[in-house]
């Protein structure tokens, strides 16, 4: 029984999204009526105007707070453009996508089939089954890959279509993605979006979970993986953070469990792939790569590639590293292949096709093209990536654009195709405030299940076109859905079977010598930005506060100077504070260096540098710790152009200091304590020992005796309430550098440092550094039972002290990075192989 509320929700749904004629509508039926899986979200979320609206305002929060991006480098607006998620998801019946279920299944083993025999005893070409020029002329056809059968015979782990409708709203395969696809993740980190945006409607429509599809996917790599181990060791292989799908990559690989990994992290040792660790090399069983075959090994691909690992061909072809996908996929993406697949599955499967996809012919002459143009209307395409080309539609041509086709056709007729051209279905979408009808493709994804068969994800990537576009491209203003497959009736969610691993489960995941190396400077750089922040307050407080008593704008210049804030010549410039105009000269100056990109001490740089940092080791980072850290870096973007607000700039630097704090916070309380928490910790104690050193060393001998100073250096530290708590008296010298220098209880004193370093530096692997003797002497001299109180509270003692903390601390980051990061000790080596 029709029902008013329900009814008038779709009504508003529907009132400006009328799919355009001859175009499938998601919406409605032919007669006009709502489809009833569109009913059934209607009657259990609120598809107002207002809800929609404020939920789209959160999902874009949402998405720039977790740093979700897909990188467009000739983007307007700067390569990492924010990810572009719409707030109505996408609905598909669970009857109707069962029905998709086997013919999708057979596709993938189909792909998996062709590829064993193209690069094995070529069954298809003597046949006359595939043209020769099919697979020879291709790019994505590797020689060194032929006679290879990967571990397990699986070269597809992965396999991704495109899915579009045509006018009767039959679903058609119209693209192959099977060399290293792309879009589950987004498909995921939807997932996490979108139903809490509809709780209610999600759970009462009973939408089936992604979470087996990933099972299932880790289970297969791991199973397949040659190892004589207990545990194989899987990684996934990424081309680093400026790659488009970048955040796609981190985010898989924490998912999984699987290390992120670059090239440059992986080595070839005797046709075995290793993982240079801090540890030393580390065998790597498995690899999920995102990294395309041209780029994957400079020896026998693309020569000129840095991202690769050289022998890793070599390595794979000798059965010592399962890689997925196999190396030569990207041939199966062809969409030549298309043409002759019905036969082709006859023969390799002994099965009729199931699947339908886009009508394809090729090789193309004039004839060709002249049935094309006299039928409903096509799409040329390129044959083969290394033409470079966007679709052409027939029905666009004049009739010069149809003779120059022609006269391609006769000269190449190998290199483009004819498709059907498939007028894309519609589906509502929330743009500008207002419900938009927009053409829609979804992609799906198989996993291998490690018994010759493939698993389909219970959803998929939905994408959908930027406004007036008929071709659906994230990288031209689309957007994307979460595809929610409904349960048939009665079908309890338990039914979904959960994957079985014959492998323990990995658990130590090393720490890779890259990654130690972006941790240590995660840890330097945020002390640094914290440093820097503390620093600015302490003076800007001061010399803008007109009932500040006792402002010492020497000392300020010493500071400012001895941290980078100004150079030389500023301070030259500065050095007169006769009248209040030079004093708001240099806080002017102050301020308008805090968010100088280029001054590489400013408080905008190093929060940038603490950023890129974290990026590289995004998949070691939990999403509260990221989102802090985004949160952090729209503190300090550039500001609004205008005149110097004080109070303004000192709450800046208030939030930001307490975002730091906070990120410190999370590292202490949430990070595995293995030895990439170790390195991030002693980059802070490091550069903590540094500047407490540097500023504690800035007064002479006539100022330390003022306590209003000495108070100054105190807060500069974060011990000013530490000192009042301890000390019922102003402060003085002495006691300033027992708290600072001598008290192992205070997180900021020098002594602390000194020994959470000697703590952690040793406690790595073959931590045997000649500039640990110096700091276990300093930290041995400055313990109370160790030290003779009247020696060290001499001035005089105190600077040589601190100045020997600071070359010990420069000669240990160096120690450490000799060590652990440059990998200068290791020696040439040549990787052989067949």
């Amino acid at each position: 029984m029709p029902d008013p509320v329900i009814d008038d929700r779709l009504d508003a749904l529907a009132a400006a999204c009328a799919a355009p004629p001859g175009h499938f509508d998601e919406l409605r039926e032919a007669d006009g009526a709502p489809r009833p899986w569109w009913r059934a979200l209607a009657a259990h979320a609120d598809l107002s105007a207002g809800h929609l609206s404020s939920a789209q305002a959160r999902i874009a929060r949402q998405i720039h707070d977790n740093g979700v991006t897909y990188n467009v480098y000739a983007a307007e607006d700067g390569p990492s453009r924010p990810w572009a998620l719409d707030v109505v998801p996408f609905l598909v019946p669970g009857v109707e996508w069962a029905a998709l279920r086997p013919g999708l299944r057979q596709r993938a083993r189909l792909l998996n089939a062709i590829a064993a025999d193209l690069y094995g005893p070529r069954h298809l070409l003597r046949e006359g089954l595939m043209p020769p020029a099919l697979a020879f002329n291709h790019p994505g056809f590797h020689r060194p890959c032929c006679g290879v059968l990967p571990p397990g015979g699986v070269f597809l782990h992965l396999v991704a279509f495109d899915l579009a409708r045509d006018a009767s709203g039959r679903w058609l395969v119209v693209n192959t993605r099977a060399q290293a696809p792309s879009g589950a993740g987004y498909a995921l980190e939807n997932r996490t979006t979108i139903p809490r945006m509809f709780p209610g409607a999600f759970r009462d429509l009973h939408v089936q979970p992604l979470a087996p599809f990933f099972e299932s996917l880790k289970a297969a790599i791991v199973n397949d993986a040659p190892c004589d181990e207990p545990s194989p060791y899987a990684v996934l292989l990424t081309p680093g953070p400026y790659n488009e799908t970048y955040f796609e990559h981190a985010y898989l690989a924490r998912h999984l469990g699987f290390p992120l990994v670059q090239g440059a992290d992986l080595a070839v040792r005797h046709d075995r792939v290793f993982l240079k660790t801090i540890s030393g090399l580390r065998p790597v069983h498995a690899i999920l790569r995102r990294l395309d075959d041209d780029y994957c090994d400079p020896l026998e691909l693309r020569s000129d590639s840095t991202l690769g690992v050289p022998g890793l061909v070599q390595a794979w072809r000798s059965g010592r590293v399962l890689v997925a996908n196999a190396f030569g996929t990207s041939v199966l993406e062809s969409p030549a292949l298309c043409s002759v697949l019905p036969a082709v599955c006859e023969r390799l499967l002994g099965e009729r096709l199931e699947s339908a996809g886009v009508s394809t012919r090729w090789p193309c002459d004039s004839a060709t093209l002249d049935a094309a143009i006299g039928g409903t209307g096509g799409v040329i395409k390129a044959a083969f990536p290394n033409i470079s080309m966007e679709p052409v539609f027939l029905d666009d041509l004049d009739s010069g654009g149809r003779h120059e086709w022609a006269d391609r056709f006769s000269t190449a007729p190998g290199a483009y195709v004819i498709e059907e051209r498939v007028p894309l279905s519609h589906v509502p979408a929330w743009h500008d405030g207002r419900v938009e009808s927009r053409a829609l493709m979804l992609r799906v994804f198989l996993a291998a299940d490690g018994r010759g068969d493939y698993t389909l994800m219970a959803g998929g990537l939905s994408r959908i076109a930027a406004d007036g576009r008929p071709i659906v491209s994230t990288q031209r203003g689309g957007s994307s859905k979460d595809t929610w497959i409904l349960s048939d009736p009665g079908t309890p969610q338990s039914a979904v079977r959960r994957p079985h691993s014959d492998h323990a489960v990995q658990i130590d995941a090393g720490v890779s010598s890259r990654a130690a190396e972006h941790l240590f400077w995660l840890g330097r750089y945020a002390e640094r930005a914290e440093s820097t922040a503390r620093l600015l307050r302490a003076v800007l407080s001061r010399l803008t506060d007109p009932a500040a008593p006792d402002v010492f704008e020497p000392l300020f210049l010493r500071a400012c100077l001895s941290q980078g804030l100004i150079e030389a010549d500023d301070a030259v410039a500065d050095g007169d504070f006769t009248n209040p105009a030079s004093t708001r000269s240099f806080a002017v100056r102050l301020v308008d260096g805090l968010f100088d990109r280029r001054a590489h001490r400013s408080l905008a740089f190093n929060v940038d540098q603490t950023v890129r940092a974290a990026a590289s080791v995004r998949d070691r980072l939990s999403p509260d710790n990221w989102r802090l850290l985004r949160q952090l870096e729209d503190l300090v973007s550039a500001p609004t152009p205008g005149s110097v607000d004080f109070d303004e700039t000192l709450a800046l630097i208030d939030r930001v200091i307490v975002s730091l704090v906070a990120v410190a916070g999370l590292e202490m309380a949430h990070m595995t304590r293995d030895d990439g928490w170790r390195f991030l910790g002693v980059g802070r104690h490091l550069e903590r020992l540094t500047y407490v050193a540097s500023t504690l060393d800035l007064p002479a001998a006539d100022e330390s005796a003022n306590y209003a100073l000495l108070e100054w250096l105190l807060e500069l530290s974060d011990s000013l309430l530490t000192f009042r708590a301890r000390y019922a008296r102003p402060p003085d010298w002495p006691a300033v550098v027992e708290l600072l220098v001598f008290d192992a209880r205070n997180p900021r004193s020098v002594l602390f440092q000194l020994g959470k370093i000697a703590k952690h530096v040793p406690a790595l692997p073959g931590a045997v550094l000649d500039a640990m003797a110096d700091i276990e002497s300093l930290e041995r001299m400055c313990r109370a039972d160790n030290r003779h109180q009247g020696d060290l509270f001499g001035h005089i003692s105190v600077d040589e002290l601190l100045g020997n903390c600071l070359r010990a601390a420069h000669a240990l980051s160096d120690g450490l990075t000799l060590r652990y990061f440059s990998h200068a000790y290791e020696l040439p080596h040549a990787t052989a192989g067949r």
